[in-house]
């Protein structure tokens, strides 16, 4: 005599998604509390970028195409920081924007991809 088969019960993990990041490191300061806000625009297609550190206190503005992301204004923005011109597009002091960034709009990270 044989006992009864029992039935199994299957455990499934729970998959949880990936976010994307919410807070960068400064290029000015070097602390993860730099964050990326997006406000809209008066421009047809565009949004305005918002770029603020909550440690030092930087703080850029500039209009970037709809399509892009957070990460797409953060890596501009380092760019400009490891060139050293960072200071001269947002202001000596690190607040406000300068004209020629604000000019430009960031066409290169306008979220127009290369290839196919």
């Amino acid at each position: 005599m044989g006992r009864r088969k029992r039935k199994r019960v299957k455990v499934k993990k729970r998959v949880v998604p990936k976010t994307l990041l919410r807070y960068f490191q400064c290029p000015v300061c070097s602390s993860m509390t730099l964050t990326v806000d997006f406000e809209k625009s008066d421009s047809a297609g565009m949004k305005m970028a918002v770029v603020t550190c909550g440690t030092c206190g930087f703080h850029c503005r500039f209009e970037v195409s709809y399509s892009a992301e957070r990460i797409d204004v953060y890596n501009r923005v380092a760019d400009l920081a490891y060139e050293g011109k960072l200071e001269e597009m947002c202001g000596a002091e690190g607040a406000g924007v300068g004209g020629e960034l604000e000019r430009k709009g960031l066409e290169e990270y306008g979220g127009e991809e290369e290839g196919g």
